[in-house]
């Protein structure tokens, strides 16, 4: 909130600045008169000497080599065909290209920078009578000759940096181009006759070239059986490793899940599963990469048969992390270690479909492989790719029908719990669904896309669920009030529990940011995103990107706002060093104390706001031509605020009223504990806080005790009986207040004999205290004292009396007797 108000303040404060500060009138402007003037010429150029331009060939020499590489780059996209490998060659040589330029530019920039100050410098005075030296013309006349010559430098670079950045965007627009025809390509439908019987007739040559392929590798395993065995050993060897490996019994420690445990502790029960997917995952893939690497360093894997086992490993390798994940995630059989709320039956019922959706998935990658390696006819190839895609959508659907399955037999059962993963249910049907009529309707690439993207979007949804579970709960055990990292923070860095939490709940919301992009990133790169065109979009967009004719830089507001937090920072340190630690030493009360920090304070937060603003390249004349206009509306809409905030500034430096003064605003009275901006809290006696807008205090009426002395004047009056002596009285009453170690000397105490009232003698007893916030209580000390001495002098503080006079009461006597004997003769 102080943040905000010292916002507030700076906006004000800019807001009363007249707008023509910026262009200040000549010290010997005329009154302008109603003949037209005629316009003022302008000021003679400068005589300098003429200085060469300095030559920076190093620098020229790149970015003629820069330029002449995207000459190349362009003209080699003129070309309606390129492949993908070419593009990737074109945006490896752009994007060195624009990191180049990026880096000469900043390089460049600080020295430009150092070189127009030195020039502003060393400018002429208007106002000087004595003309500059030679030696000051030369030197000035050389600055700016090499001010030139690096601007011209950073304008050469940022026109390689945009044309860079347009032939990036060039290529990313090729690239989904190249995408989305190789989608949306038609081929043949599969319910076609005549295609099938085109690919039957296809079947017996790929039969023969598959087994030519095969015998091959055969023979040449026969060949060389040492070889062909050592391979196999090495991966055994490596298995073998593992399982005997010392390691082996913490990983089976944190793999095995006790189903007898119903509530496991959450960072149990996501380190658990995410052991479950490592392990199984690693073994098998450190395994095979292993042994492809043997059979290609012993010379036993033919090239024509290489991508054939890869793409073998590779579906081996991704269909074990695919069954791995889910059952680590659902965890059939074991409801309290389910990651995801779902039913324990279509739990148990989901796993076999994940079996048999990595066995169909991985089978479809092998045979496409195989297809290219014997060099299948196209029908062939469509036919399987339909098939398969065909059979994954298939099983896709029988497990949304499972996972939007409900068990309750009973209507008016209330329907089970369901996960934000239900959501995405309608969605999954639609993909099937077009996965399965895209083959069929002649479109086999869109379907096989589709197939793949199902597979894909599940394995990154629940890595996310496991990974997010995970980290938070790591977090949360590693910064918990006797975890490793908030014990260190507590007892190193000094940082209370609070400040701990605060800690985690920050690093665990960019955690979960970060998994939510990174899980985005890797479903966009299957639709033709490529990871270059992301990040050099985010670089180039973090340094600047333009709306309309506005150029936004936010590495630059990133700049400003850290510049801002230092500021605030040091100016809060600085606040604290004033009010703990050097105006306590001082002889200054407490209210000046208080108005010196918060002074400090505003002055500080509005030196900070200047300077980011000036670090962001926001001039601030700007800033208060911008104020000045919206001015109108703060005095309309922000009257009351305004208003309240001058007040607070003035109860600061005139100060009637300062923090610990005693003050009466109405019916309440109180202590002055903070002055704000917009209001001040007093405390009162019943342990109450009243917040009072400023504009109250100072146009409204308020009785401070302690303005100017602390000293103040007391009174204490009380009433005695009629036969009371007042001489007496008066006597006892100096004595008491003459007694009270609060009550001075001087000025002299004194009592009066105040008035004759209706029930008592009324008399005051006046007298003065040091301190009238330290001792007020003396007028309850001497009340007290008071009581006590009358009761032992014997004189009587009357209760408040009234007496009754009854006129003709023998009349109302012989009536009431009358009234009486009639009723005992019975007369009415």
């Amino acid at each position: 909130m102080k943040i905000i108000r010292a916002a507030a303040f700076l906006i004000a404060l800019l807001s009363w600045m007249p707008l023509h500060a910026a262009t200040p009138a000549p010290a010997n402007a005329k009154a302008a008169s109603p003949v037209a003037t005629a316009p003022v010429p302008p000021p003679p150029a400068e005589d300098l000497p003429a200085v060469e331009a300095p030559q920076f060939p190093q620098a020229q020499s790149k970015l003629d080599e820069w330029k002449q590489t995207l000459d190349q780059v362009e003209g080699a996209l003129h070309s309606r065909t390129i492949d993908d490998a070419t593009l990737n060659d074109l945006r490896d040589r752009t994007s060195a290209t624009q990191s180049g330029a990026r880096d000469l530019i900043l390089g460049v920039t600080p020295r430009l920078d150092a070189a127009t100050a030195r020039a502003a410098e060393l400018a002429p005075n208007p106002k000087a009578t004595t003309k500059q030296s030679s030696d000051v013309k030369l030197e000035r006349a050389k600055l700016l000759a090499e001010i030139a010559a690096r601007q011209d430098l950073i304008q050469q670079a940022k026109l390689i940096n945009v044309r860079a950045q347009q032939s990036l965007d060039t290529i990313s627009d090729r690239r989904r181009t190249m995408f989305a025809n190789s989608v949306l390509q038609r081929s043949a439908s599969l319910i076609n006759p005549t295609f099938w019987v085109t690919v039957a007739t296809a079947v017996p040559s790929a039969t023969g070239h598959l087994i030519d392929l095969l015998s091959g590798w055969g023979r040449l395993l026969i060949s060389q059986p040492l070889r062909a065995i050592s391979g196999l050993a090495i991966a055994a060897i490596v298995v073998l490793g593992f399982f005997l490996s010392p390691g082996r019994n913490w990983w089976s420690r944190w793999t095995t899940r006790d189903p007898d445990v119903t509530d496991p502790r959450p960072l149990r029960k996501a380190g658990s599963a995410a052991a479950i997917v490592l392990v199984s995952t690693a073994l098998t893939g450190v395994a095979l990469l292993v042994l492809y690497q043997a059979l290609i360093a012993l010379g036993v894997l033919p090239s024509d048969v290489n991508p054939v086992v890869r793409a073998f490993f590779f579906t081996i390798t991704f269909g074990v992390f695919f069954v791995r994940l889910t059952t680590a995630v659902l965890a059939p059989g074991r409801p309290s270690w389910r990651l995801i709320e779902l039913e324990d039956n279509a739990a148990e019922h989901i796993t076999p479909f994940s079996v048999l959706l990595a066995v169909v998935a991985g089978f479809g990658a092998v045979l496409d492989a195989t297809n290219l390696a014997i060099a299948a006819p196209a029908e062939l190839s469509v036919a399987s790719q339909g098939v398969v895609a065909i059979a994954k959508a298939l099983l896709f659907m029988g497990v949304l029908r499972i996972a939007a399955g409900n068990d309750a037999d009973d209507e008016a059962a209330p329907p089970p719990k369901k996960s934000a993963w239900h959501l995405l249910i309608p969605v999954g049907w639609a993909m099937a669904a077009a996965a399965v009529l895209g083959p069929l309707a002649g479109y086999v690439a869109f379907g096989r896309f589709l197939s793949i993207e199902m597979i894909v979007i599940v394995s990154v949804l629940m890595t996310f669920v496991l990974l997010s579970q995970f980290a938070a709960a790591l977090i949360a055990a590693t910064f918990a009030f006797h975890g490793a990292i908030g014990r260190f923070l507590r007892q190193t860095a000094g940082l209370g529990g609070a400040a701990v939490r605060q800690i985690a709940a920050v690093l665990g919301g960019l955690v979960q940011l970060s998994l939510i992009g990174l899980a985005a990133f890797i479903v966009l790169t299957t639709w033709g995103v490529h990871s270059d065109d992301v990040v050099g979009s985010m670089s180039s967009a973090f340094f600047s990107f333009t709306v309309g004719n506005i150029t936004i830089s936010p590495s630059a507001i990133l700049g400003a706002i850290a510049v801002l937090i230092i500021g605030i920072i040091a100016t809060r340190a600085v606040q604290r060093w004033l009010e703990e630690r050097f105006l306590p030493e001082t002889n200054l009360d407490t209210g000046v104390r208080s108005s010196i920090g918060t002074g400090a304070g505003y002055i500080g937060v509005i030196l900070a706001a200047l300077i980011a603003l000036s670090y962001v390249g926001l001039n601030l004349q700007n800033v208060a031509i911008v104020a000045g206009a919206l001015s109108v509306g703060i005095g309309f809409g922000l009257q009351s605020i305004i208003n309240n905030f001058v007040s607070g500034l003035i109860l600061l430096v005139e100060r009637p009223i300062k923090v610990g003064d005693r003050i009466e605003v109405g019916a309440r009275m109180g202590v002055v504990k903070r002055i704000n901006v917009r209001a001040t809290e007093i405390a009162t006696y019943d342990n109450l806080s009243v917040i009072v807008p400023n504009a109250d205090l100072i146009s409204g009426q308020v009785v401070n005790w302690m303005h100017g002395s602390y000293s103040a004047r007391l009174s204490v009056a009380v009433g005695t009986s009629y036969e009371a002596d007042p001489d007496k009285v008066i006597a006892i009453l100096l004595e008491i207040v003459a007694q009270n170690p609060r009550a001075l000397k001087s000025p002299e105490p004194f009592a009066i004999l105040n008035n004759f009232g209706a029930d008592a003698l009324e008399f005051m007893v006046f007298f003065h205290v040091a301190h009238i916030g330290v001792d007020a209580g003396a007028s309850n000390e001497i009340r007290l004292e008071i009581l006590k001495r009358f009761r032992k002098e014997g004189i009587d503080i009357p209760y408040p009396q009234r007496n009754l006079y009854v006129r003709d009461l023998d009349r109302i006597e012989n009536l009431v007797r009358e009234l009486s004997g009639a009723r005992r003769s019975g007369t009415p």
